[in-house]
């Protein structure tokens, strides 16, 4: 039988349509979508099926609705009889691998998505900053040229795949940064984002989530999780509680996750909205077999 690995997209992989075969035919996605009306006090589903963009676009929207989608395609998953070796989600795809291995409730989960946007939004109104894409130059690289910048600071938030790594900070010294980075020979394509995520600008964050935290119960993972901000697999409960506040302060270890998750599966499912991680996890290992679970065409057409 083959091992598979199964992760989940972060914020950017959200766009108006998302989901709505499921919501339309399936029951469970259904009530899936009124609990989580119910939490967010907001009307999730027409959002993600009628948008508007730009509001769909926002965190606090966007993050619980991909939540949201990833969810229902994974529980669709299962109900096709799909077992998972290990799970992994970029950024804020690792909180819906906490509730595909059972770590949190469905509702426990949501609660903290919709905690840590609040908290992230907050700590990115005290400063303005930004993040950028920087293609063309190695991690190491990059580190060397940002890093007269690191006490302002200017760090390295995502490394997503060989060739496109994310640098985050306080927006005066990163665009000093950029001008650095053109002169080396490095593509910088500034993104449409509220703050500098995954820096320690998010410090506040981290902290306000840490406490809150506290007042969920965490499982032993069902199925071990590749962690963001190590690479490496977790599947204690104290360990896992940790990591969540811990994450949104530390940079995405993509790259490593990645390439631990290989070792170990002979099939990758991207499962969410978009084919944002299909696309990197080719640039890391061009050898993995992958397959993009976005809808209920592609389970049902899903062969393993």
């Amino acid at each position: 039988m083959k091992k598979i690995g199964i992760v989940f997209p972060g914020q950017g992989s959200q766009k108006v349509g998302m989901g709505q075969d499921l919501i339309d035919k399936d029951l469970e996605t259904q009530a899936l979508f009124e609990i989580a009306n119910n939490i967010l006090k907001t009307d999730i589903k027409e959002l993600c099926i009628e948008g508007p963009e730009d509001l769909l676009r926002l965190t606090k929207n966007a993050q619980p609705a991909i939540f949201l989608v990833s969810f229902a395609l994974f529980k669709k998953l299962q109900k096709k009889g799909i077992q998972a070796h290990l799970l992994a989600g970029h950024s804020l795809g690792e909180l819906t691998a906490y509730a595909a291995a059972n770590i949190l409730s469905f509702e426990d989960t949501l609660k903290i998505i919709k905690k840590r946007g609040e908290e992230m939004n907050k700590a990115a109104s005290l400063t303005e900053s930004g993040m950028a894409a920087i293609m063309g130059k190695s991690s190491q690289e990059i580190e060397s040229i940002i890093s007269i910048y690191k006490n302002e600071p200017v760090v390295i938030a995502n490394h997503n795949c060989p060739g496109q790594i994310v640098i985050s900070g306080k927006k005066e010294a990163l665009e000093k940064a950029y001008e650095n980075l053109k002169q080396s020979g490095a593509k910088v394509i500034p993104l449409p984002v509220s703050g500098a995520f995954h820096s320690p600008l998010m410090s506040d964050a981290s902290n306000a989530l840490k406490d809150y935290l506290d007042t969920f119960k965490f499982s032993d993972a069902k199925t071990p999780i590749i962690l963001n901000q190590t690479g490496n697999k977790e599947s204690y409960n104290t360990s896992l509680k940790e990591n969540l506040s811990k994450q949104v302060v530390s940079p995405v270890k993509w790259i490593d996750s990645i390439e631990t998750m290989a070792k170990e599966v002979d099939i990758i499912l991207e499962c969410g909205p978009g084919r944002v991680l299909s696309g990197l996890i080719k640039k890391i290992n061009r050898d993995i077999n992958i397959k993009t679970i976005n809808n209920l065409t592609s389970i049902n057409e899903l062969d393993i």
